[in-house]
């Protein structure tokens, strides 16, 4: 018996469409023009006899049938893509693999990793991703992912890699000696980091000393540039300690006030649901880990 089920085609034109809200972005993501894409969703608001969009300037939003069709549709393609996805790479332990990271967390912790792990795997390919926040993390992309943060994370498996250590730093020209009181950080320019905001707010919490005023400091969007900006002196920040051992040992930068805060938040290894299970992925993962049993965190 004949399946009654649109074609594939179809049903892709339609998830891009409901999570872009716009058939211009939707038809770019499918790589098709904007006239064939739309005829891609008539066919299919023919086929259920449903309108499945509402039209609104440039934008499109769901309809009640389009966002019922969204909520079913979703998972299985889902489904769908890990089958093939697993069938493509069953059993192969060599190839290529995508790891997506932060930048300066890639070039300063990762890297040196990756070398070793050539040593010892030279038949396979590490290809690295970057990313500035976890909203653009990608799992069609990625086949590891590394980022700091809280579980839960949607459609990924979750492992603990490593605790973050925040600390605060200066350069020794614009700091002579660690201060003993947290507060006269606030009399230095507070640096910090765009995605981050809260990390002034966490340290002081963590040392129990009320936080006097906002930071309003200068925002970067990259650590790296961050680092350096402290380095030549601009003013003090909150930093991760893994991503300025190297400054602190060269005495580039001293650490500005004693304390060391190890919040809660963390450094996870993720792994898409949809990959969870490949060869040479497993293997990798398991390198980074360590070898040790890591908590699963989903």
């Amino acid at each position: 018996m004949r399946r009654k089920i649109p074609p594939t085609s179809a049903l892709l034109c339609f998830e891009a469409a409901a999570r872009s809200g716009s058939f211009a972005q939707g038809a770019r993501q499918m790589n098709l023009s904007q006239s064939a894409f739309s005829r891609q969703i008539q066919s299919l608001e023919a086929l259920t006899g449903q309108t499945l969009f509402k039209r609104e300037r440039q934008r499109v939003r769901l309809s009640g049938a389009g966002r019922m069709l969204l909520e079913e549709l979703a998972p299985q393609l889902e489904a769908l893509e890990a089958t093939f996805y697993r069938l493509r790479t069953r059993d192969n332990p060599y190839g290529a693999l995508n790891i997506g990271t932060y930048p300066t967390l890639g070039s300063r912790w990762l890297m040196p990793r990756l070398a070793a792990l050539a040593q010892t795997q030279p038949r396979l390919t590490v290809n690295t991703i970057t990313y500035l926040d976890n909203a653009q993390v990608d799992p069609s992309l990625v086949d590891l992912a590394i980022v700091q943060g809280d579980p839960p994370w949607p459609g990924f498996r979750a492992d603990l890699l490593m605790p973050e250590t925040l600390i605060a730093v200066a350069a020794p020209g614009l700091l002579a000696r660690p201060l003993q009181a947290a507060s006269g950080l606030l009399d230095l320019p507070a640096l910090q980091h765009s995605t981050r905001p809260l990390s002034w707010q966490i340290w002081f919490d963590d040392l129990g000393a009320p936080l006097q005023s906002r930071p309003a400091g200068p925002l970067f969007s990259q650590f790296e540039m961050l680092i350096d900006a402290v380095k030549y002196g601009h003013g003090v920040a909150i930093l991760p300690e893994l991503l300025v051992r190297r400054e602190l040992a060269e005495g580039t930068l001293i650490q500005a006030h004693p304390h060391r805060c190890t919040p809660a938040s963390a450094y996870y290894l993720l792994t898409p649901q949809a990959k969870a299970g490949t060869s040479r992925i497993e293997r990798v993962r398991d390198w980074l880990l360590g070898g040790v049993s890591p908590r699963s965190a989903g």
